[in-house]
């Protein structure tokens, strides 16, 4: 395998697009938070995107077997990236974030170490457990946003947004039960597909991806942010999400499997919004 074949499957097994969003959803949280220092945001998005970087590898590593029934050509089970390899470019990312994130306030640090944790617990035992899994990764999407927070002067304004990522990335986790109900079935994945059936995971979506819908103008309302945070709100995450439920409503794995795509721009248009429609801070 050449050396593009090659970068091209780790591009793969880290999910580059998405190991980007998790970077960005950090420096979201600091700006919204009133963060200002170029320095600190750039420190925030290398550690939190190598971290969960580190957290897709380990997940990819552990599931394996199942990857190799739902998708064989991830890069693991098509054979480009040993299982071996996978483990130690795990351990190098995760240490490399871990110690950019040693850079930042000590509370950076201690978030990004119980993130790191968490991120290979869940790959190892609690994606297997209904509902735990799920929570589980939502929790650590929404953790991103807390953790850039946590570094700017005002902490706590970063929880809005945190808990608009956490209903946004729950409602995508049971969509993603759909798509994988196959793999999962044979390997003892408890999820509300498996569990309860199809319908279940995609009606478990439909309800929280309709709450999030529903409470997206309150920022706008309650916190002064401006008219382009209703634009990209509404037309990008909203819109999005409804017609990813749309998409699936057939209940099929494949239709599934293009909703769950879908969904990763609905992510990125409420990144987007609240990192362009808070009210606006000098970086420097």
């Amino acid at each position: 395998m050449g050396i593009a074949e090659k970068l091209k499957a780790w591009m793969q097994l880290v999910r580059i697009g998405n190991s980007l969003s998790i970077g960005l959803a950090s420096i979201v949280g600091y700006w919204v938070g009133g963060g200002h220092s170029i320095r600190d945001a750039l420190l925030l998005f290398l550690s939190s995107m190598l971290i969960g970087a580190a957290g897709n590898v380990i997940n990819d590593y552990f599931d394996r077997d199942i990857d190799a029934v739902n998708k064989p050509w991830r890069p693991i089970p098509s054979g480009r990236i040993s299982p071996r390899a996978a483990l130690i470019g795990f351990a190098v990312m995760t240490a490399l974030g871990l110690g950019i994130a040693a850079l930042l306030p000590i509370q950076c640090l201690v978030v990004a170490a119980i993130a790191a944790v968490m991120l290979t617990l869940y790959s190892y035992k609690f994606k297997k457990m209904l509902l735990i899994g799920n929570n589980v990764v939502a929790l650590m999407s929404a953790t991103n946003l807390v953790y850039g927070g946590l570094a700017a002067p005002k902490p706590i304004t970063s929880l809005f947004p945190a808990i608009y990522a956490y209903l946004l990335i729950l409602g995508r986790e049971f969509m993603k039960a759909l798509e994988d109900v196959e793999g999962d079935s044979k390997h003892g994945v408890r999820t509300l597909a498996t569990v309860f059936g199809p319908r279940a995971a995609y009606v478990a979506s439909l309800i929280v991806l309709g709450i999030l819908i529903a409470i997206s103008p309150l920022p706008y309302v309650l916190m002064h942010f401006n008219a382009l945070y209703i634009v990209l709100a509404t037309l990008g995450t909203d819109l999005t999400l409804a017609i990813a439920l749309f998409t699936a409503r057939d209940l099929t794995p494949q239709s599934a499997w293009k909703a769950t795509r879908v969904m990763k721009l609905s992510f990125v248009f409420g990144l987007l919004a609240f990192l362009l429609g808070a009210p606006s801070i000098s970086l420097s």
